[in-house]
């Protein structure tokens, strides 16, 4: 419903699109021109979906993320009695009734990566216990929250600040996959399958986040040097005449391969970027060959999103085809769901009475048919993924710290100092760098900088913005050899630490005039 200040009368808004149910003690906030709703009580049923209302389209949608493969938290529990308030490009949850519980985590979405994730109060916060229809306003820079009720029916009249942080975002995912996009500064090709597509990506983010292709650009590098002496008769040759790396990878499928950097540049791969049904047999194929990669990779973290995606894309329609491309590709994690997917009580007679059933190889038939027969049996094939794998700012701390000084391509001279980096990351993660190598690139990869000192800020604030730097960096000292160093590599390379949050009890207000009082103020 709409209402008309001028008329001071109701209308019935047309709407469209995926519209939530009908339900009760439910949020609502507003945020860039939208309205979002998320969770509630519908009759016995409850949920934990989130949909946005666009005020200028009048269309609703549900915010799906689950065909993105990456390793983001899942979304709040389900609930009612919540509070939910928007803040720059967040959504905050707190409280509510959660099968049974009274939780008090505060849970936070980004509108713009689609993340929800937990948020951790600092050590000294006094965090308000768990409660349920209670009220929430945005002051400022915080958020209020008053009254509720708590364990045992008990209504309670505290009330709490929370102090939101008010720091840029970390940029990293963002600049590394604009470079790759870009194509910017590529110094290594990779020669992928029998058609020999050439795929141009960077050494460094590449040798970074896979043990496995590290030794490939290794092997590449040694055969490239040998050339190079057999014509120059040395291996110390300008880059201008240095012919670019090509790695081989003759087995595996161009489209898989580029997932897969996509991957390594950001963390997380969006199948349906180009193929608009998320569950459609050719992306199932297709993770399924980037599963592949992911192993002979060895980057387990990818293996164990692409066996989540799977477990949730696989269904009657499909399963059979998975099977047999899971037996043609020997991927016996795969081939194990598949398996006891067909064999499943509620699965097994709708799919062997399909036309697809009957042009299955017949191996694959009476392999279905004795695991029909035994269907508890537990096979050494099935997916354990005890070790969730690395994240990006792991793998790129890492390479920092250990293996990175070997595939360093330029040197940077800070104060006389010289401090060896990768031009890709430097040029990814700030302007500057990036406007000097488009620019002026020295024959001997050395660039003077000339003196860079930081000065400490006068506030007790332990983040300094840089205005070339895409994000915070951390204040560390002033221009010695360490920070110089710390300066022009560290901060490109791993995002500024995560911020704590902090909740402050106020005054116990007694009585329900003086809260209405309070919270009619804060939107006024």
């Amino acid at each position: 419903m709409n209402f008309q200040g001028d008329t001071r009368t109701w209308e019935e808004v047309t709407q469209v699109g995926d519209r939530p149910p009908t339900c009760c003690n439910f949020p609502v906030a507003v945020a860039r021109g939208s309205m979002y709703v998320f969770s509630g009580q519908s009759g016995a049923k409850i949920t934990n979906s989130l949909f946005q209302f666009n005020f200028q389209e009048k269309c609703w949608t549900r915010i799906s993320t689950e065909h993105i493969l990456r390793r983001a938290p899942p979304p709040p529990a389900r609930r009612y009695g919540h509070t939910m308030v928007a803040f720059d490009r967040y959504l905050y949850v707190f409280g509510g009734a959660a099968d049974s519980t009274l939780p008090n985590d505060l849970h936070c979405f980004d509108l713009e990566t689609q993340n929800w994730s937990v948020l951790k109060p600092s050590f000294d916060s006094q965090v308000p216990s768990g409660r349920l229809f209670h009220a929430a306003a945005v002051i400022g820079d915080a958020m209020y929250i008053f009254g509720g009720t708590v364990d045992n029916n008990v209504r309670s009249g505290e009330m709490y600040r929370f102090q939101f942080s008010c720091y840029p975002k970390c940029t990293l995912i963002e600049d590394f996959g604009k470079i790759l996009r870009n194509r910017l500064f590529c110094d290594v090709e990779f020669v992928v399958g029998s058609e020999e597509v050439t795929i141009p990506a960077h050494i460094a983010m590449v040798a970074a986040r896979s043990q496995w292709l590290r030794n490939k650009i290794r092997k590449a590098r040694s055969i490239r040097e040998r050339h190079l002496e057999k014509v120059f008769g040395t291996t110390e040759v300008l880059e201008k005449n240095l012919p670019i790396l090509r790695v081989d990878l003759s087995d595996s499928v161009p489209e898989a391969f580029q997932m897969v950097l996509n991957f390594v540049y950001t963390d997380h791969i969006d199948p349906t970027e180009k193929i608009e049904q998320p569950v459609c047999i050719r992306i199932v194929l297709l993770i399924m060959d980037v599963y592949r990669l992911a192993e002979q990779f060895h980057m387990l973290r990818l293996e164990e999103l692409c066996m989540q995606y799977l477990e949730v894309a696989i269904s009657h329609c499909n399963v059979l085809e998975a099977l047999h491309n899971a037996s043609k590709l020997q991927l016996s994690c795969i081939k194990e769901y598949c398996l006891k997917y067909i064999v499943n009580e509620s699965n097994f007679n709708q799919i062997v009475m399909s036309k697809e059933f009957e042009t299955l190889e017949q191996p694959l038939m009476v392999e279905i048919i004795r695991r029909r027969q035994m269907p508890h049996v537990r096979s050494q094939f099935e997916p354990r993924f005890e070790d969730s794998g690395t994240t990006l700012e792991q793998d790129m701390e890492l390479f920092l710290n250990t293996s990175g000084k070997e595939f360093t391509d330029i040197t940077l001279m800070l104060d006389g100092i010289p401090v060896p980096a990768h031009k890709a990351i430097l040029a990814a993660r700030c302007t500057y760098f990036e406007g000097m190598f488009r620019s002026f690139m020295p024959d001997d990869n050395i660039v003077n900088v000339g003196s860079l000192t930081v000065q400490k800020p006068d506030h007790s604030d332990p983040t300094l913005t840089c205005p070339q730097v895409r994000e915070p960096i951390e204040w560390r000292g002033s221009s010695s050899r360490s920070s110089s160093y710390f300066f022009s590599t560290r901060i490109l390379y791993i995002p500024s630490p995560v911020v704590l949050h902090h909740w402050h009890p106020l005054s116990s207000i007694n009585g329900q005039a003086q809260a209405l009082c309070f919270f009619r103020s804060a939107h006024t």
